[in-house]
């Protein structure tokens, strides 16, 4: 925006500004380095005093860093500082909501719950592309300011919504607070304190805390223990982060303004409100997908469409750049990918993070998982402009060659944890199932244990066979020994 440029822009002697491609990497990379420290730094803090106060602390620095965003006048360096601190919050929510989802929703729901992360995400996506878009056309300040001081609007939401939020009963658990624990679990589930359900999933909330507490304090050099496959668990969790990222979704939603006239397409406002539009209505079917169909399927397939998307975005621009049905192939394949990750690796992410660790552990592996997220979206927010200033359109098949190893990954190693509890999930790690026969877990876990009970009762049954033939034979024994008297 012309205004927006003036302001934190450079001008050459013709009076023409612009925000150069360093300053561009800065404004969009200084958010990133903010939330991969706030995502860190957040998980130990929250291990002391809560998720739900943790993210109240960290939520009040994001709206003073917006705040600041919002006055800016003509000093750079002021929204350098404020997209740091809005960058802290942003960082620190995105790494303790999923854990709190994942600890407060009952286990045939957790899937979509912590999935639901991601489709506000993509809300808050599109709510960006149409305000720009509605402010593109008006002239000074206004144009800018608005969508800066909108941020405030929704972390204010946010603020409230956590203040009328219940800690997580896991976390209560841990401090030994055992009525708060049950009120707040109780108050989750929508039943009665008493409720025998409640009775249930607190007694096996109070065996787990029980075990942990036996074991010690958690700490982020615990995240990288090989006992337990914690370390692994851990890798899990870092690389389908970084994985989310390395498809390339976030340079579309940063730099597709300059990614479409780059291709030569002319209203690049529209193609990325068209973008944004497919990236929520495409959130839905992903959410209800990966409870339904499971983690693996739901990633896989979507890995193999955006790889496919990848591939022809690049080549139809580099083969027919300025062509008008070019530009239309294009944007039609761009569809297919951010729709792909949409409903596939955009909320699964976050899924699978959210429920790969034990409880104990989970707000310290959780957020280093998700300060890998902000530290490869801070490498591409820097590096992506430069690149495409060199290659073009072409920088699609370096996200292409990027999903072939996320495609890999996926595959060999991320299990399929699908309906499972949270104590589930770690028998399935403790038992070593390799991530291509997860899915058949808890059935082999049923069969295994149906086999122990038949065994066990066959063998009751031989030792009262046992008996029976004992007591006959001292029976023909006596009466053949009266028979001879």
């Amino acid at each position: 925006m012309t205004s927006y440029q003036q302001r934190f822009g450079t001008c050459d002697a013709s009076g023409i500004c612009a925000l150069s491609t360093t300053r561009q990497s800065a404004i969009t990379g200084l958010l990133s380095v903010g939330a991969t420290i706030g995502a860190v730094g957040s998980g130990s803090i929250a291990d002391r005093f809560g998720l739900r106060l943790t993210c109240l602390i960290f939520i009040f620095i994001y709206l003073i860093g917006a705040a600041i965003e919002t006055s800016a006048m003509n000093t750079y360096g002021q929204i350098c500082v404020a997209r740091l601190l809005t960058g802290l919050g942003v960082g620190a929510t995105s790494g303790l909501v999923p854990v709190f989802q994942a600890e407060a929703a009952p286990p045939r729901f957790r899937g979509l719950v912590t999935g639901s992360f991601q489709l506000c995400v993509t809300l808050g996506i599109w709510g960006v592309a149409m305000t720009n878009w509605g402010m593109s056309s008006y002239a000074g300040d206004v144009s800018w300011r608005i969508p800066v001081a909108l941020q405030m609007v929704w972390a204010a939401a946010l603020f409230v919504g956590f203040l009328l939020s219940p800690e997580s009963p896991r976390f209560l658990a841990k401090k030994g607070k055992w009525d708060h624990c049950r009120k707040n679990l109780a108050n989750l589930r929508g039943l009665p304190v008493d409720h025998p359900d409640i009775d249930v999933e607190m007694e096996e909330v109070r065996e787990k805390t029980i075990k942990d507490q036996e074991i010690g304090d958690a700490s982020y050099l615990e995240c990288f223990s090989t006992k337990d496959r914690i370390l692994w668990r851990t890798m899990i969790g870092v690389f389908v982060q970084i994985g989310q990222q390395i498809t390339g979704i976030n340079f579309f939603f940063s730099y597709g303004v300059q990614f479409a006239q780059t291709a030569g397409l002319d209203n690049t406002y529209i193609f990325q409100i068209i973008l944004a539009s497919v990236n929520v209505a495409m959130s839905f079917p992903g959410i209800l997908a990966v409870d339904r169909a499971g983690r693996r399927p739901v990633l896989l397939i979507g890995g193999a469409l955006m790889f496919t998307g990848q591939i022809v975005v690049g080549a139809v621009s580099k083969a027919y750049p300025d062509d008008k049905i070019a530009g239309d192939v294009l944007i039609a394949f761009t569809c297919l990918f951010v729709a792909s990750f949409a409903s596939s690796w955009g909320p699964v992410a976050w899924v699978v993070c959210g429920e790969t660790f034990p409880i104990r552990l989970s707000s310290l592996c959780v957020t280093l998982g998700t300060g890998a997220n902000w530290l490869f979206n801070l490498i591409i927010a820097f590096a992506a402009p430069q690149i495409q200033s060199i290659i073009g359109t072409g920088i699609t098949f370096v996200w292409a060659g990027c999903l072939a190893l996320s495609f890999a990954f996926a595959y060999f190693c991320i299990p399929e944890t699908k309906g499972m509890s949270i104590e589930q999930v770690d028998a399935l790690y403790l038992s070593r199932t390799p991530a291509w026969r997860s899915s058949k877990f808890v059935d082999d876990q049923g069969a295994t244990e149906k086999r122990a009970n038949e065994k066990h009762y066959s063998r009751s049954l031989h030792r009262e066979g046992d008996v029976k033939e004992s007591q006959q034979s001292s029976a023909r024994t006596s009466a053949e020994g009266s028979a001879a008297v």
